[in-house]
């Protein structure tokens, strides 16, 4: 009973509203159980084009172009009590157009044209008390004490009466009570119930741990009521604490659905978004008060509201939520219903505008009895503002996608406690003063082009989000010394300097600008997210590592970076995005210094997979510690066999790349065959096989010297040491003995000459080369020399003076590979051999002195011979 005297004018309201809601805007007018009819915005020009019902109760006609009201514009509406021709064109009513509705109790003229004059009230209508600069004109029944004494109004009741509310206070119990029984006895029709059973207490609504969640419930206005029914159902409102309804397409005004709520003495929260809530016609400001404590959260998200004129809710609210509620502007009287509010969403609304009337000190005189409107006239224009207070309690303000074009001027004084604003997607092109306690701004998607020196005065900025503006220049000492992130993506900046003044910034993101150049010019000790994406960046100077040597996280795609230099990344990275860009090679001597890097984002396909990229391929991609993302799109585009194929399956291998390990394969591969080389020569007698290709060279160049025409010796002598004996007491003493001059070494060579001179000399001059075969001759290389250039001189005077002398049999097996030509001549000449015999002896000495004086035949000729014949003495 105390709830009911408390909240009685409330529930008189409610009750002529039937709890429905009276205010969708549609296209057509809507009709509900209680008789109330909706005709706003449907352009009407007059009361009559509407036709509605006589037996209406409540009238909409708000926001047409009404411009006049007869009366026979409202002839039969005998049961007639809420009229509502605000936000009209009104300038005429009809004298006595009110008589005739014994019912009518509210007329809201209000917002109508400004020389709009009312005159003749009938007598059961009185004007309430309202503000000439706000428009506003409305008409309400009076009581007689009479009737206010045949009703029994509370004390309570009593003082409102006498602080100018009118006194309507009919028994709103016994109504209650009676639409109560009448769902009931609907109910009844379609749920069959225990005869044991009653009908009430199995419809209410029952919280669970506090909450009673009726979302997505589709429930009438009706259904809800019967839900929850004050009579039946109390106990069960006594233990909600939540309350949801949101997404239920309910339809009601605001005032009907508080009358539901109010006997609910726990309550904390109320969720009813995304419904067809509408404002309540009556301005019931002032005529009671909300008896809540508790309650502190609304939602009324995603419903029709259209104006905030007439809201009147608890004040005891901290937290509301209007976003999305087609409302047009923040009235002046809103700061002062919700004195303790703290978060305020208004987002997703469309504020309009306004231009205020010029109010001067001379008051226009009117004749007696007659009330003057001043009208407001909705214009797009900038002298005035949509968002006339708020209260000064709010912290947290979102005000999104309102089409706001500036802050009021007294945004900065009054919101002293405000710690977020939220101004992104609005139409902002100055960015405005704002209050020193501000710690949170995003303004981001708006039309501002620079930011100003004053900025700096927010002294309290830790967050700032500005993106997707028109901002050209960065200017760091503009910005707050304790701001902390900064969020200024896709501007137009072209250039970006970070210096001491952002000493305290943790996380920037620069992404999607125009950047060509990056420079760091000191020190910041705390940034450690920098975000600088989608710009134009083409390198980074080679100290950028060292200035920013605390950065964690660096996002460098979508730029146009062709080759990261040493120390242009920190060491300590995290993070590092390179997608995108024009990375040729990703190289040991930057990123090998990474060492605390532990996700590498890297894409793109320009990459040479050369041996540049060995490292990449081979080492780091198979780190154990690093998540290199995008691995498997990475391409060649060099060399041109490879071009389009991954890198991944690049074919580096340590050998192809590695030069110390090719030179080191090199260097052993030379060694071996060297080696080989020398065992070969050893087996082969390589060594002498060179010094006979030295000392062959010498004899060509020797061909070219003069020869000498007079040859002083008859013969020279080629014979082993071990030979000596034989050939200085037999051959020698026997031939000089003849009168033959031969020439021999031990005697004949020149000292002081070389070995090789004094063998070119004996031979070049003497008619005959004598060789003395045997054993081991063919074991001595000097011998060898000899028969290898008289060899040589027969080749080049075509002219056969070899002499062969057999003085021991020489086994085919006993001539060394090396004296090959030895061989072959042994093959082809015809030779003397030497016998122990005397008598073969004398025929030997014979025919070596005949050989001796012969003349040298050619070579041709000389070949044609027998190379078999032996001759040898009998």
């Amino acid at each position: 009973m105390r709830i009911l005297i408390g909240s009685l004018h409330c529930y008189f309201v409610s009750f002529l509203l039937s709890r429905a809601n009276t205010f969708l805007i549609l296209r057509t007018p809507t009709a509900h159980a209680s008789l109330v009819y909706n005709y706003s915005y449907l352009n009407l020009s007059s009361v009559l084009e509407a036709q509605a019902p006589k037996i209406a109760r409540a009238l909409n006609f708000s926001h047409n172009a009404i411009e006049k009201i007869t009366k026979r514009d409202l002839e039969g509406f005998e049961a007639l009590e809420v009229l509502d021709l605000s936000y009209n064109q009104i300038k005429d009513v009809e004298p006595g157009v009110f008589e005739s509705l014994l019912s009518l109790v509210s007329v809201n003229l209000s917002f109508n044209d400004k020389k709009l004059l009312l005159s003749g009230l009938p007598p059961h209508l009185k004007l309430l008390p309202a503000s000439k600069a706000s428009g506003s004109l409305e008409l309400s029944k009076y009581f007689d004490k009479s009737s206010e004494a045949a009703l029994e109004p509370s004390a309570s009741a009593k003082e409102l009466s006498r602080s100018g509310g009118p006194s309507v206070l009919p028994d709103v119990k016994l109504r209650r009570r009676r639409n109560t029984e009448n769902l009931l006895r609907r109910a009844e029709k379609n749920v069959t119930v225990s005869p044991t059973a009653t009908s009430g207490p199995n419809l209410c609504a029952a919280p669970i741990n506090g909450t009673l969640n009726l979302s997505n419930s589709k429930l009438s206005a009706e259904e809800l009521t019967l839900k929850l029914d004050q009579d039946l159902c109390q106990a069960q409102l006594d233990g909600i604490l939540e309350l949801d309804i949101s997404h239920s397409d309910l339809e009601m005004d605001l005032l009907s659905l508080f009358s539901l709520v109010l006997p609910m003495k726990n309550v904390q929260s109320v969720d009813a978004s995304y419904n067809k809530l509408t404002i309540n016609i009556l301005n019931v400001e002032g005529l009671f008060k909300f008896p809540f404590s508790k309650l502190w959260f609304l939602n009324i998200s995603n419903n029709p509201i259209n104006s905030l004129d007439t809201l009147w809710l608890p004040s005891t609210i901290k937290v509301i939520d209007l976003s999305f509620t087609n409302i047009s502007q923040i009235p002046q009287n809103f700061a002062k219903k919700f004195i303790n509010l703290e978060n305020m969403y208004v987002q997703g609304n469309h504020f309009i505008y306004t231009v205020h009337p010029e109010i001067t000190n001379a008051a226009p005189k009117f004749c007696p009895g007659t009330v003057h409107i001043n009208a407001i006239s909705f214009v797009r224009n900038q002298a005035g503002t949509p968002i006339e207070s708020l209260p000064k309690k709010v912290k947290h303000l979102k005000m999104s996608n309102c089409s706001i074009v500036e802050l009021p001027e007294w945004f900065v004084d009054t919101m002293e406690e405000l710690l977020f604003l939220d101004l992104s997607s609005n139409r902002i092109s100055v960015l405005p003063d704002l209050p020193i306690a501000l710690q949170h701004l995003d303004i981001s998607n708006n039309d501002i082009k620079i930011i100003p020196s004053s900025f700096k005065s927010a002294s309290n900025l830790t967050t700032l989000n500005i993106q997707n503006n028109k901002i050209t220049d960065m200017h760091p000492e503009y910005f707050p010394l304790t701001l902390t992130r900064c969020d200024i993506s896709k501007n137009k900046l072209n250039f970006l300097s970070l210096t001491d003044a952002l000493e305290k910034l943790d996380y920037l993101n620069v992404s999607g600008n125009l950047i060509t150049r990056l420079e760091a010019g000191s020190h910041l000790s705390a940034l450690t997210n920098l975000d600088s994406s989608h710009n134009l960046i083409a390198e980074l100077p080679d100290h950028f590592g060292k200035s920013l040597a605390t950065l964690k996280y660096f996002n460098l795609s979508g730029n146009k970076i062709s080759f990261l230099q040493h120390g242009a990344l920190p060491p300590s990275l995290i993070e590092l995005d390179i997608s995108d860009n024009a990375i040729t090679t990703i190289v040991e001597d930057t990123f090998g210094r990474l060492t605390s890097l532990s996700v590498l984002t890297v894409r793109g396909k320009h990459f040479f997979c050369n041996c540049d990229l060995y490292w990449f391929v081979n080492v780091y991609i198979h780190h154990p510690r690093l998540q290199i993302n995008g691995r498997g799109s990475l391409r060649c585009s060099f060399p041109p066999d490879r071009r389009g194929s991954l890198v991944e399956s690049s074919n580096l291998t340590l050998l192809h790349c590695s030069l110390g390990i090719q030179m080191a394969i090199t260097a052993g591969v030379a060694i071996l065959v060297v080696l080989v080389l020398t065992g070969l020569c050893w087996w082969f007698d390589g060594l002498w096989y060179l010094r006979m290709g030295w000392y062959w060279c010498v004899a060509k160049r020797k061909q070219y010297e003069k020869k000498p025409e007079n040859k002083p010796f008859d013969a020279f002598v080629s014979y082993s040491e071990e030979d000596a004996n034989w050939t200085k007491e037999h051959l020698l003493e026997k031939l000089e003995a003849d009168g033959f001059k031969i020439c021999y070494h031990e005697r004949d060579f020149k000292p002081g000459h070389p070995v090789l001179g004094n063998i070119f000399y004996c031979i070049e001059n003497s008619h005959k080369v004598l060789f003395v075969l045997s054993p081991n001759f063919v074991n001595s290389c000097w011998c060898q020399y000899e028969l290898y250039f008289a060899e040589h001189r027969v080749l080049n005077e075509n002219q056969d003076s070899l002499i062969m002398i057999v003085l021991e049999d020489l086994p085919p097996n006993s001539v060394p590979q090396k004296f090959s030509k030895l061989r072959k001549l042994l093959k082809r000449k015809t030779y003397l051999k030497w016998s122990p015999e005397e008598r073969k002896q004398k025929m030997f000495w014979h025919q070596l002195a005949a050989a001796l004086k012969t003349t040298n035949e050619p070579l041709v000729r000389a070949q044609k011979g027998s190379a078999q014949d032996v001759c040898e003495m009998e």
